[in-house]
């Protein structure tokens, strides 16, 4: 299961899928699009199209090169890992510090300069569709692959992480890519309903978690503009909604974006 932490009610087997059909309703999307459309800018600063694509590629591969890290899988205790990773073993024989959910958006901050520097390396020497393509491709075999030898955890760049949790932070980049990218073009968006709907959920249970407040979602596609920091504190509209809070909805301007 994904972290208890985020949510309690979506199965392996429902990640999985809908990373498939939201893969593959966006590569569908992608290769409707022409030299023009790849040249036009994102809501995202400095980010084109085309940097996009590339870095949906990176996204996917991210999956593509993930490891069993599970000592009864991998037969190791995670001791080849990256030098310095937070899911290094504290001692000989420990099985690292897995990732949470939480943990792994929150990894994310300081790195955007890099994660688009490398986009753009990618996007000026390679065709950035075929190249997600090819790493959409590898990393729904790599998932195929680890789910048969019944591999729970996975160590990736960022360290040590559970499989279901690496699965869902790829759901949450390509729903929040593909509504970056329907932004951008006039062509109905690629998102899958389903995955958003998970990614949202997944994404109030990190701010229910870090406000204590009970807080509901009351429009999908605002949340997530406004979690991933597409949109202030002050564009919220109904994105939210309190629960139990009989004072109405409180400040959160603090605890936004999730990701940074």
């Amino acid at each position: 299961m994904v972290d208890a932490d985020v949510t309690s009610t979506v199965t392996a087997a429902r990640l999985d899928l809908d990373l498939h059909e939201q893969w593959d309703a966006l590569i569908d999307w992608l290769r409707s699009l022409d030299d023009d459309a790849l040249a036009a800018p994102t809501p995202l600063p400095r980010w084109s199209v085309r940097d996009l694509v590339a870095h949906l590629a990176l996204v996917m591969r991210v999956l593509a090169r993930a490891e069993a890290a599970d000592p009864d899988v991998s037969g190791e205790s995670g001791e080849h890992g990256e030098s310095g990773e937070s899911g290094a073993p504290s001692a000989a024989g420990d099985v690292p510090r897995t990732l949470t959910f939480a943990d792994y958006l929150a990894s994310y901050a300081g790195t955007s300069s890099d994660i688009r520097e490398r986009a753009i390396e990618l996007a000026e020497h390679r065709d950035p569709i075929g190249s997600a393509e090819s790493s959409g491709q590898a990393a729904l075999l790599t998932l195929r692959e680890l789910r048969d030898e019944g591999v729970r955890l996975v160590r990736v760049h960022r360290g040590v992480v559970a499989l279901d949790t690496l699965v869902l932070t790829r759901l949450v980049e390509l729903v929040v890519h593909a509504d970056d990218l329907a932004r951008s073009a006039a062509i109905p968006s690629p998102v899958d309903p389903t995955a958003r709907t998970i990614v949202a959920t997944a994404l109030l249970s990190v701010l229910r978690s870090r406000t204590g407040y009970d807080l509901q979602v009351g429009d999908e596609v605002t949340w997530l503009r406004l979690a991933t920091g597409r949109l202030p504190w002050s564009g919220r509209g109904r994105a939210l909604r309190p629960g139990t809070l009989a004072e109405g909805l409180p400040d959160l301007s603090q605890a936004l974006p999730l990701v940074r």
